[in-house]
């Protein structure tokens, strides 16, 4: 059975986690995050676009 990724799902294989979260950590951008990542932010972000 083939399976076919949503539209959603190819929109976020665009983006690299790994460059992701190391652009995170060169600019600190969790030292005050308080339960909720970057990362789980952004796809909240683009989902709701």
């Amino acid at each position: 059975m083939l399976r076919k990724l949503s539209l959603f799902g190819q929109l976020l294989n665009e983006f690299s986690r790994s460059a992701f979260v190391s652009l995170v950590r060169k600019h600190q951008t969790e030292r005050c995050a308080k339960g909720f990542s970057s990362w789980a932010h952004f796809v909240s972000m683009l989902f709701c676009q």
